[in-house]
């Protein structure tokens, strides 16, 4: 039996809209035959914020507070509420198309996607869950954060009562793309500093402390990785994107960057 082989690229540390440049390059390129199903793997520098792609800047961040800190504010391609994006986490996407996953809807989707997160997390000693319905945030003023680890959505995944895995997905003619973020450890202060939020402290967990041991970004890569493979059945060639994706994504970059 022949095994389906993916690209597994680790992009180590860039810029935001660099970042979300190459997610949406990726995108089209799958679309268009010219790549192969991929996992990307990457982290952030500087930090930065990503809103959802129906988001509003002013409704969101501090932007004085951003600029001061050289925080960058960019756009995603996917939905979702914001995320502040520092060196302390790992943000991995994924390209398929629904046919691929077998995915009847978005939420079928999302749960296939969530077994290869959930395979991964395990072999880091973590035992996640996706979220089983909506609706289990607190309600009131939590539900009008814009920060994305405020609140549960069902294609989150969580230890026990607590978020660990944000994602948010764009589908395009059957095709998807579903960006995560994994923070290795979490800095409430600094959410605190740079979203219009109200005072109320979001029910969220680092991979570190879920997993209560230090986990670096190459040990979680390499986890992704594995557990993707395992759960999928596929095998991953590492790789980098083409010429042809870079280039879209540099063209794609100016327009990604809010702030």
């Amino acid at each position: 039996m022949t095994i389906e082989s993916w690209r597994f690229v680790d992009a180590g540390s860039l810029p935001g809209a660099l970042n979300m440049a190459e997610d949406e390059a990726m995108l089209e390129a799958h679309m268009a035959g010219d790549a192969p199903p991929t996992l990307r793997v990457y982290s952030w520098h500087p930090p930065a914020v990503s809103l959802g792609h129906f988001q509003r800047v002013e409704r969101t961040v501090q932007a004085e507070t951003c600029r001061e800190l050289g925080i960058h504010v960019v756009r995603r391609p996917t939905g979702g509420r914001a995320i502040l994006h520092t060196s302390d986490e790992i943000t991995f996407s994924i390209v398929t198309s629904t046919a691929r996953l077998g995915a009847r809807g978005i939420m079928d989707s999302y749960r296939e996607l969530a077994g290869g997160i959930i395979a991964a997390l395990a072999l880091l000693g973590v035992e996640a869950r996706l979220v089983e319905r909506a609706g289990r945030a607190r309600r009131g003023a939590v539900n009008r954060d814009p920060a994305c680890f405020a609140v549960k959505a069902r294609c989150d995944l969580v230890v026990g009562s607590h978020k660990l895995v944000g994602s948010a997905q764009v589908q395009r003619q059957g095709f998807l793309l579903q960006q995560n973020s994994l923070p290795l450890r979490v800095h409430f202060e600094e959410w605190d500093r740079v979203f219009l939020r109200p005072a109320v402290r979001p029910e969220a967990v680092s991979l570190c402390e879920a997993a209560g041991r230090t986990i670096s970004y190459q040990e979680a890569a390499e986890a992704l990785r594995r557990g993707f493979a395992r759960h999928f059945q596929v095998e991953f060639t590492p790789g980098d994107l083409s010429d042809q994706e870079k280039r879209r994504a540099e063209e794609l970059a100016a327009s990604a960057r809010v702030l």
